[in-house]
C-alpha cells in the first residue's frame, strides 16, 4: 500500500509538472509524433518492400520471359541451350517446357537447376531427378480454398514455386508447327530474405528513431516555447508595472507579432502610467497648494481681524468718550481729529485687505499691456521726494530709458510704490536711498537700497508674510499695515518675476527680476 501510494504522488507531481510547463508538453507532443511516425514509416517499408520487390522482380522476369520465346521461335530445338543457360542464369529461375499434350521436354541445356524437365518422379516427398540424384526432403504446401494451387520444393537451398497460376509462354521451335508452352518456376528466396533484412536491423532502426525523436523534440519544443516563455516573463514582469524589459524577437510569424505587439503595448502603457503619476503628483500639489492657500486665507482674515480690532476700538472708546464729555474727552476737535485719522488708516487697511481678496481670485485676469518701467519708476520716485524732504533723507535715481515690460500698470505702480514707502519709512532720518534700474543679461534689474539700518536675519524669510512686522511697535509708529510686502510679492508672482530683499553691509537691499518683453 505504501509503494502503491508513492507511486501515486509521483505520478500526481509529474502530471502537475507536466500541466505546468508548456516546454515539458510540447517535448513530451513532439516526441510521440515523431516515434509514431517512425515506427509506422518502418512497419510501411517492411509490409510494401517484399511486395514492391516482387512486382518489379515479375515485371522484369516477364519481359525477360517474352523475349526469351521470342528468341526460341528463332532457334530450333537442339540448338536452344544457350538461350535457355543464359535465361537461366540472368534471371536465377528455372523453366519447365511441355509439348502440346503436356509432357514435358527434355532442354538441351547445361544447367540442372530443379527444372521440370529434370524432376522425372516425387517419391516420398523426395524430388528424383534424370542422373539418378535426390534432392533434399520436399516441403510442400498447399493454400487456402480458394486462392490459386501451389506445390512448393525446396531443393538443396533453394525455394522452387509450381503454382497453378504459374506465368506459362507459347511459343514454337524455328522449323516446327508443334506448339509448346514454357513454364516459368520463380524463387521466392530474394523476397524472404529481404524481409529477414528488415528484421535484422530493426533494433537500430529503433535506436535511430529514439534518437531522432528526442533531438527533433529537443529542438522543436526550445525553437516554440522560447518566445512564448521570454513572452511570458515580460507579461508577468508589466504585471508587476516593470516596463523597463522588452521583447527582442525579430521573428516574421505570429510570435514576433505579439512581441512587438507587446513592447508596444508596455511602452503605451509606460507612457499612460508615467502621466498617470505626473498628474497625480500635479493634484497633489494643486491640492496641497490649496490647502495651503486655504490656511494662508485663514490667517489672513484672522490677522486681518486682528488689526481691525484694535483701531475700531480705539474710535469706539474716543467716540463715547466725547458722547459722554468726560474727562479729556471735551476737547472734542482734538479727538475728532484722532478719530479721523484712525479711520483713514481702517479705510486704507480695509482697501488693501480688498486688493489682496481680489488679487488672489484665479479668475481674475491680469491686464497686460508694454510699458516703460524707467518712466514708471521715475513717476514713484517723484511722488516719494516728498516723503524723504520731510524725513531728511536723500533719494537717488539711476535708470536706463525705454526699459520695457508687460504687465499691468496700476499694480506695477503699487509694487514698486510699496517697495519705496518701505525703504524710506524704516531708514533712519538723514539716511540715503538709492533706485537702480538697468538691463543685464536679457533681463531687467531693479534695486532699491537704503542705508542706515539691517534686518535681523530670523526675520528675513517673513518679510513677505501677510501682517508680518520686523518690530511691531516701531510699525504701528509708522502706520504700515503689514500687508505692503504682501502686496508686493502677490503682484511680482503674477508678472513672474523674481524679487528677494537682503542686508548689504550699509543696509538694506530690495531687488526685483523682470523677464525682458
Amino acid at each position: 500500500m505504501r509503494r502503491s501510494g508513492g507511486w501515486g504522488i509521483v505520478w500526481k507531481k509529474c502530471i502537475k509538472r507536466v500541466g505546468g510547463s508548456l516546454t515539458l508538453r510540447i517535448f513530451l507532443i513532439t516526441f510521440s509524433i515523431l516515434a509514431a511516425a517512425c515506427a509506422l514509416t518502418y512497419g510501411f517499408v517492411a509490409w510494401a518492400t517484399p511486395i514492391s520487390y516482387s512486382t518489379i522482380v515479375n515485371s522484369n522476369l516477364a519481359e525477360k520471359a517474352t523475349a526469351l520465346t521470342q528468341a526460341l521461335e528463332k532457334t530450333t530445338l537442339a540448338e536452344c541451350g544457350p538461350l535457355v543457360d543464359r535465361f537461366i542464369l540472368d534471371t536465377g529461375v528455372s523453366i519447365l517446357v511441355s509439348d502440346a499434350e503436356g509432357n514435358p521436354v527434355e532442354l538441351p541445356n547445361s544447367i540442372a537447376i530443379a527444372t521440370a524437365s529434370d524432376c522425372l518422379e516425387e517419391e516420398d516427398n523426395v524430388v528424383v531427378f534424370q542422373d539418378g540424384s535426390e534432392s533434399a526432403p520436399v516441403e510442400e504446401s498447399k493454400t487456402d480454398a480458394g486462392s490459386p494451387s501451389e506445390d512448393t520444393f525446396q531443393v538443396s537451398d533453394e525455394l522452387v514455386t509450381v503454382t497453378s497460376d504459374a506465368a506459362q509462354y507459347s511459343f514454337s521451335f524455328q522449323g516446327s508447327d508443334m506448339p509448346y508452352t514454357m513454364t516459368v518456376l520463380s524463387s521466392v528466396t530474394a523476397t524472404n530474405q529481404t524481409v529477414e533484412a528488415l528484421g535484422q536491423v530493426l533494433p537500430f532502426l529503433l535506436i535511430v528513431a529514439l534518437v531522432i525523436s528526442l533531438l527533433g523534440a529537443i529542438i522543436y519544443s526550445r525553437y516554440i516555447t522560447r518566445p512564448i516563455v521570454q513572452l511570458s516573463g515580460i507579461s508577468q514582469r508589466m504585471a508587476n508595472l516593470d516596463f523597463s524589459y522588452k521583447c527582442q524577437e525579430k521573428r516574421g510569424d505570429e510570435i514576433g507579432v505579439l512581441g512587438r505587439n507587446l513592447n508596444e503595448l508596455s511602452e503605451r502603457l509606460s507612457t499612460s502610467l508615467n502621466d498617470l503619476r505626473e498628474a497625480n503628483c500635479a493634484l497633489r500639489q494643486d491640492i496641497d497648494r490649496e490647502r495651503e492657500l486655504e490656511k494662508q486665507r485663514t490667517t489672513f482674515f484672522s490677522a486681518a481681524s486682528h488689526e481691525l480690532k484694535t483701531p475700531i476700538t480705539v474710535l469706539k472708546g474716543q467716540l463715547s468718550g466725547m458722547l459722554a464729555g468726560v474727562d479729556i474727552y471735551k476737547d472734542r476737535e482734538k479727538y475728532l481729529a484722532r478719530s479721523l485719522a484712525v479711520a483713514s488708516r481702517m479705510e486704507a487697511l480695509v482697501q488693501e485687505i480688498l486688493m489682496v481678496s481680489r488679487m488672489e481670485r484665479a479668475d481674475v485676469p491680469l491686464k497686460r499691456e508694454s510699458l516703460d518701467l524707467t518712466r514708471l519708476v521715475e513717476q514713484q520716485v517723484q511722488q516719494m521726494e516728498e516723503l524723504a524732504m520731510l524725513r531728511g533723507q536723500a533719494l537717488y535715481v539711476e535708470a536706463v530709458s525705454n526699459l520695457i515690460v508687460e504687465g499691468d500698470r496700476v499694480l506695477l505702480q503699487r509694487a514698486v510704490g510699496n517697495l519705496l514707502s518701505n525703504a524710506l519709512l524704516y531708514s533712519p532720518e538723514g539716511e540715503t536711498v538709492q533706485v537702480c534700474l538697468f538691463e543685464q543679461e536679457e533681463k531687467i534689474i531693479l534695486t532699491i537700497s537704503n542705508s542706515g539700518v539691517q534686518i535681523p536675519i530670523e526675520d528675513l524669510p517673513h518679510l513677505f508674510e501677510a501682517f508680518y512686522r520686523v518690530e511691531a511697535s516701531r510699525s504701528r509708529g509708522t502706520g504700515g499695515s503689514g500687508l505692503g510686502l504682501y502686496i508686493v510679492k502677490m503682484v511680482l508672482d503674477r508678472h513672474r518675476a523674481a524679487y528677494r530683499v537682503e542686508n548689504v553691509p550699509d543696509g538694506v537691499r530690495a531687488t526685483v527680476v523682470f523677464p525682458k518683453a
